[in-house]
């Protein structure tokens, strides 16, 4: 009799047991948005590259340094504002061309600042801000060069920074050219010091870039030269002269998003643009 009861007993818990499971799993709890997470962790995570200058880039003492992370000063002053905080915590990590959107994906960080072409995404929980910078691709190449970017450049060596929206713009527009790809942080560096040894015939990236590594290994403007020169017909969506528009890299969470965004609208984010660009950069109608 007491086994009995025993087992009736021991089926009732099993029971309880598995209603309060169904309940849990029809009834997930509610997954904390970025400020929540931010506002009860008192941590903001984000990642910047170190081969991207003027966005983000290491000095020749070693220091980092650039637009991003002037902008990360910025965005955590707005979030102890926001969130009523007299501190908080900021978690900087390094990002590449390779691992910038997983670092969001996996939520390792809030956000990741740099060169990235807004385009449509296949990787789930991640999205874009709104466009804070305009850039131009552009051919770095040697003065004296003839190169034709109006023919097939068959016999063109070019080179371009693999996994990027403009190697596969480069291989659409130039199938015949031989394309040389450049990896890994010193990718750029390698492909500009690779024009200035006549090893390939260009060099192609966002013309910003190209430009802030140009005059980091002091290459003469009198040597080596951009095409096309950047004009201010920004609305051309052929290659030569292509428009990018960059923007953050942040989970797909529209408060979140919102704030980011009205970060980047606001007058003090165009002041730091205007510091690290000056007549590079042109005002973005942030009314669209």
């Amino acid at each position: 009799m007491k086994r009995y009861l025993k087992i009736k007993k021991l089926k009732k818990y099993l029971w309880f047991a598995t209603a309060l499971l169904i309940f849990i799993q029809s009834n997930p709890v509610k997954a904390q948005n970025t400020l929540e997470s931010i506002q009860e962790t008192g941590v903001l995570s984000l990642a910047i590259r170190e081969d991207a200058a003027p966005f983000g880039y290491v000095n020749s003492n070693n220091q980092l340094r650039g637009y991003c992370l002037d902008f990360f000063a910025l965005l955590e002053k707005k979030l102890k504002e926001h969130l009523d905080r007299n501190t908080l915590a900021t978690r900087l990590l390094k990002s590449t061309v390779n691992n910038r959107f997983e670092l969001v994906n996996k939520g390792l960080i809030d956000l990741e600042c740099g060169p990235n072409t807004i385009r449509e995404l296949s990787l789930p929980k991640v999205a874009f801000s709104r466009p804070f910078f305009i850039a131009r691709t552009q051919f770095l190449t040697r003065e004296e060069s003839d190169l034709d970017l109006n023919s097939d450049l068959a016999d063109a060596t070019i080179g371009v920074i693999g996994n990027t929206s403009t190697e596969q713009l480069v291989k659409e527009r130039y199938p015949n050219a031989k394309v040389v790809l450049y990896s890994g942080i010193t990718a750029r560096s390698r492909g500009v010091q690779a024009v200035a040894q006549g090893i390939i015939d260009a060099m192609v990236s966002d013309g910003i870039l190209l430009r802030a590594e140009a005059a980091r290994q002091n290459l003469s403007v009198e040597e080596f030269i951009l095409i096309p020169v950047t004009s201010e017909v920004l609305d051309d969506d052929e290659l030569l002269g292509k428009s990018d528009r960059y923007g953050m890299i942040i989970p797909e969470d529209s408060q979140w998003q919102d704030f980011v965004n009205s970060a980047i609208k606001s007058p003090e984010s165009q002041q730091l643009l205007k510091k690290w660009f000056k007549d590079t950069v042109r005002e973005l109608d942030f009314d669209k």
